[in-house]
């Protein structure tokens, strides 16, 4: 990902969450243009790790990711964008159900099966899509409808809470582009490509929580002060 994609996707996946960054900044130099001011700290205490894959905000140690057991998946939200035309009830339960489909897959690959209820060692899983700009149909000529097709990339922010307490442990988000390629009918301005486009997210998920559960990242930056 591209240096000024990252810091957009770090900004942009706070409120989607319900949650303001602080006021501390760290500036982060990139080669071909000058510092920009990254969100380190969240107001509720969480830091961003930095990396390639989407931004990730973790609770800092001694927060152990492997004490927990299970997953309560929460109703995923999603939502288009303004002018965008809206889900239709089978295009929203399809997409709610392949997104629970991956996410029980991910969760199953990290040692957290879904469970029914909260405990002590669950987490609670909230996912959130938004900006999903489907295709508007319109008419060329009398008896001719062309659908447009949109290469708007969505928001996807997955966040992670304990189960009791209801604080949060980890918000991993990212701003995924709709693939290109083979697609047939109206598939191909909405819904197979959102599927495609959280299926690639899901895979760096996995990837992400793995390397949180067993303390890749480098220690949290300081607090301000």
């Amino acid at each position: 990902m591209r240096v000024l994609q990252w810091i957009s996707v770090a900004i942009a996946i706070l409120p989607m969450a319900g949650c303001a960054s602080s006021p501390a900044r760290e500036k982060t130099r990139t080669r071909n243009f000058n510092s920009y001011a990254v969100p380190v700290w969240t107001t509720d205490g969480m830091y961003l790790v930095s990396g390639h894959a989407g931004a990730l905000f973790l609770t800092p140690p001694p927060m152990d990711l492997n004490r927990y057991k299970g997953v309560v998946l929460e109703d995923i939200q999603i939502s288009t964008k303004p002018r965008s035309r809206a889900l239709k009830p089978a295009e929203e339960e399809r997409l709610k159900a392949y997104f629970t489909r991956r996410l029980a897959h991910v969760f199953e690959r990290n040692g957290w099966p879904i469970v029914d209820a909260p405990a002590e060692d669950v987490l609670r899983a909230r996912l959130v899509v938004r900006e999903i700009d489907l295709g508007r149909s319109r008419r060329s000529h009398p008896g001719t409808i062309v659908f447009s097709v949109s290469s708007a990339p969505i928001m996807i922010a997955l966040e992670l809470r304990d189960g009791v307490e209801s604080k949060r442990r980890a918000l991993y988000g990212d701003r995924r582009e709709l693939p290109f390629g083979t697609y047939a009918g109206t598939d191909a301005v909405s819904i197979r490509r959102v599927e495609d486009a959280f299926y690639e997210f899901s895979i760096d998920m996995h990837r992400r929580l793995k390397q949180a559960q067993q303390g890749e990242f480098p220690p949290p930056p300081p607090r301000p002060s």
